[in-house]
């Protein structure tokens, strides 16, 4: 009967233990809303947002990475669905300088709970005249794609 007892108590712990886990699951945070060419984030990518990841175009000033000196300038980010139910982003960049950038920029797709639903798509080439906007567009492959987060880079 001794023996019992630590087996049962260890049945209890991981039981608590699922629960716990079970209940995380379930809390899913919303999305930061927005647009932000600042939110760095190198643990997982906030959702509904378009991030300049590269250094040359986008400097950020503290350690807390929120003052930004950029070239660019996020004008909009907006999410539609076509006639098939597929969803579709369109995120207008704006470039701040005198001379012509060449950019690559690529989606990624998640669902509601933020689980990835679609990889990232492969690198799209844009030409961003001076001060002047561009338009990126790409669309989910898979039906339940609720939320994006899309990247901005020189192109390579």
């Amino acid at each position: 009967m001794t023996q019992m007892k630590p087996l049962k108590r260890l049945s209890i712990l991981a039981a608590v233990v699922a629960a716990t886990a079970g209940l995380a699951a379930c809390e899913t945070p919303s999305p930061e809303g927005g647009v932000r060419i600042d939110n760095q984030n190198d643990l997982r990518p906030t959702l509904n947002t378009v991030r300049v990841i590269d250094a040359t175009l986008a400097r950020y000033k503290n350690m807390s990475k929120t003052k930004v000196d950029s070239l660019l300038d996020v004008e909009g980010a907006y999410v539609s669905t076509g006639p098939t139910g597929f969803k579709k982003i369109t995120v207008q960049i704006r470039n701040k300088t005198d001379v012509a950038l060449p950019l690559e920029v690529r989606a990624s797709w998640y669902d509601a709970n933020g689980v990835p639903t679609d990889q990232a798509q492969s690198w799209t080439r844009l030409f961003a005249q001076p001060q002047a906007m561009v338009t990126f567009e790409q669309g989910s492959t898979r039906l339940n794609s609720a939320q994006y987060y899309v990247e901005v880079r020189g192109a390579q």
